[in-house]
């Protein structure tokens, strides 16, 4: 296997690590709880584009002030289409951080910290470095938790079945 397809075979990790957060404030209205992380809030914003993992490559991007809770949406889930890029919008510990997130490549790009207004000087940078920091920490936690229950086979069919009711309950409401 060459190198392109590695790439296209492991970027199915990442739309299920989106897809799988989103679920998660989905479920708790924007506020998620997960063992040993302090609840954070995570709201997926526009726009949101979801893929197909295999079979057809179609993509749908989604707009609006809640693009992933719009029947379109929720058509493209049960179709098994995952979240491929969306803007972020993530707070931790009264922290707001935005973001695009592409997540077939893993990539964060555009983000933005906020600025700590009553600090200057040298004291500005080192806030601003440890925001990045404390970001850049907290996202690879996320990812292992994620990967912690990915790679748990048990677990794993255990959130695929939540998730499933989710979808379920969500495009009863639909109708």
């Amino acid at each position: 296997m060459g190198l392109v397809e590695a790439v296209q075979a492991s970027e199915f990790i990442g739309r299920e690590f989106a897809t799988w957060l989103y679920w998660l404030s989905f479920k708790g209205n924007g506020t998620v709880a997960l063992d040993g992380f302090e609840p954070f809030e995570i709201w997926f914003e526009s726009p949101v584009e979801l893929v197909n993992d295999y079979g057809e490559a179609t993509s749908v991007v989604l707009k609006g002030s809640m693009p992933l809770e719009s029947p379109e949406a929720l058509r493209a889930f049960r179709e098994n289409k995952k979240i491929q890029r969306a803007h972020i919008r993530l707070i931790v510990k009264n922290v707001t951080y935005t973001f695009s997130f592409h997540a077939g490549r893993f990539l964060v790009s555009g983000l933005h910290l906020p600025s700590p207004s009553s600090i200057s000087g040298g004291d500005y940078l080192i806030v601003r470095f440890q925001l990045l920091e404390d970001f850049d920490r907290f996202w690879e936690n996320l990812l292992e938790k994620f990967l912690a229950i990915r790679l748990d086979e048990k677990a794993w069919r255990t959130q695929r079945k939540q998730i499933a009711s989710l979808i379920e309950k969500a495009s009863e409401n639909e109708v």
